[in-house]
């Protein structure tokens, strides 16, 4: 069939990224036999719009036009792309699935064409979106690439490459799968990536490993050339992705101020949209103000994004420091059962805080199995944040000198690595082991060093007037009614080490000697 002018005018429009023009010139070509392909190429108009609706409507369309042609190839292409495009505008995993199954049903048994490697490409993306899954990911992703090469279809063959990295990348082969995104950026951003979408999204596929794998620096920089990039041709979509992954690493390193815009900025620009990326936005907004100790705010942005993996995450913490242990492992332990073992990287991204619930709730026997497996994962990927990460898990499971040596090497490898408010809290930390021990100058000193970190950062403090949390005022309390460690144990439910964790950082916040100097200041401050 004839390319009528006005369809060939407005999918040169669509190429050169004038995408209101290409509404346009799709809107006009909206005759006759062409009508679906004009329909595709005015969803992807719309979609570079962010318009969602309508480019969901206008897919839909061109699937039924193609079907009514009886063109299954064309039906397939248009369920392919409605299977991504129902998780990016929000229309949920199992509208998603339902498209992903008809396009392979339409596909199944006819001859290989570049239709079955972009099913193959969005399978992998499904997989690991929807399922974590990093073995189905890969194996799709392979089998896009290889369909790629054999069709010398550079967009499809890089793109299968690329996703592979990220598959492996998060799997935890770091250096596999790093080898196999530089080889496809390098071709992206070199121009043998013809599609503007599949060259931001290659692009995007390295920062999000980079971020995974907490190799900060490089996804500072990567960042910084795809936001340039999407900028210059006018690549909207791409540079909210880039802002929002810049945002968090802004927030891991500390500019929380710069973090603080970028975040709404992009909230601004996605305030009508329906895109996933919005969600994202807020979990990492509200993750920022827990930070910063604006608790109030953080729990109403990080509701907005109640069932984001990050979002879980932050807000398990939140209750953490709220006191809430036990809501906070309930969250983070449903959380990790849905990540399979394969996928090291998800579930690193989950370990910390959910030792730290364990350790909360005194389910000392999880916290160590939960430290060990983070621990088992930081060696694997062996960047400097994942070491801090697990010696810092694995500090808060031990006790006497094995629990100061590690936490010296969670300062350690997080100072080295920039995370500024990780440093400060394990500072604390080793405050804590260090007064245990009998080094109150030493304690002072971490204590020092900590504070003067979060001052530098703009924390806010979260805790009562007296700088104690509402358990270690409890504690402070049975302290001045006469109560040992053992007591205090039974009468709160804990095991003794953790009384004893509680009362080093009563004695070392209030600056006091002994437990009968804090009985003298409960009863002056009338605590009792």
């Amino acid at each position: 069939m004839m390319e009528s002018p006005a369809l060939a005018s407005a999918q040169d429009a669509l190429r050169r990224g004038a995408w209101a023009e290409a509404v346009r010139g799709f809107l006009a070509a909206l005759e006759g036999d062409e009508a679906p392909e004009a329909r595709e190429g005015l969803a992807q108009a719309y979609w570079w719009l962010d318009d969602g609706d309508e480019s969901l409507a206008s897919r839909e369309a061109a699937y039924r036009g193609y079907r009514k042609r009886g063109d299954d190839l064309g039906a397939a292409r248009a369920a392919t792309s409605l299977a991504w495009d129902a998780v990016l505008f929000g229309r949920g995993a199992a509208v998603a699935r339902g498209w992903y199954a008809r396009a392979a049903d339409l596909l199944q048994g006819l001859p290989v064409h570049a239709e079955h490697g972009w099913h193959a490409v969005r399978g992998a993306e499904l997989a690991l979106t929807l399922d974590d899954d990093t073995d189905a990911a890969l194996a799709s992703a392979r089998v896009a690439g290889a369909i790629g090469r054999e069709l010398a279809d550079d967009d499809l063959a890089f793109a299968g490459q690329a996703y592979s990295g990220l598959a492996l990348v998060m799997a935890g082969d770091v250096d596999s799968g790093m080898h196999l995104l530089d080889g496809a950026v390098a071709a992206a951003t070199a121009g043998d990536v013809a599609d503007p979408m599949w060259m931001g999204k290659i692009c995007c596929w390295l920062i999000v490993a980079c971020r995974q794998s907490q190799d900060i620096e490089r996804a500072a920089e990567w960042c910084a050339r795809v936001e340039a990039m999407s900028a210059a041709r006018e690549l909207a979509p791409l540079t909210t992705v880039c802002r929002i992954q810049y945002a968090a690493i802004l927030v891991s390193r500390g500019s929380w101020t710069v973090a603080d815009a970028q975040l709404r900025r992009t909230l601004d620009t996605l305030s009508g949209s329906r895109r996933e990326s919005r969600v994202e936005a807020v979990a990492e907004l509200g993750e920022l103000r827990r930070r910063q100790g604006r608790l109030a705010e953080a729990e109403a942005l990080l509701r907005q994004a109640e069932f984001f993996g990050p979002a879980v995450v932050s807000r398990a913490r939140l209750r953490i420091d709220q006191g809430e242990p036990a809501a906070a492992w309930l969250d983070l332990s449903g959380l990790l059962d849905a990540i399979p073992s394969a996928n090291l990287l998800a579930r690193a991204a989950v370990l910390p805080t959910a030792v730290a619930a364990a350790v909360a709730i005194d389910d000392l026997d999880d916290a160590r199995r939960l430290a060990g497996e983070l621990d088992a994962i930081a060696r694997r990927v062996a960047t400097e944040p994942l070491r801090g990460f697990a010696a810092a898990a694995t500090g808060s499971v031990s006790s006497g000198a094995p629990e100061l040596t590690w936490w010296r090497e969670a300062v350690r490898w997080f100072a080295a690595s920039g995370l500024r408010y990780e440093e400060a809290h394990s500072r604390r930390s080793l405050a804590d082991a260090l007064a245990a021990l009998g080094d109150v100058a030493g304690a002072a000193e971490q204590r020092a060093a900590a504070a003067a970190i979060l001052d530098e950062l703009g924390v806010r403090s979260p805790t009562e007037p007296t700088g104690l949390t509402a358990r270690q005022r409890e504690v402070l309390r049975l302290i001045a009614r006469g109560m040992t460690n053992a007591d205090i144990a039974r009468e709160l439910t804990v095991s003794e080490h953790t009384v004893h964790r509680h009362v080093a950082n009563i004695l070392l916040k209030l600056g006091l000697g002994s437990r009968t100097a804090a009985a003298a200041y409960a009863a002056r401050e009338h605590l009792i």
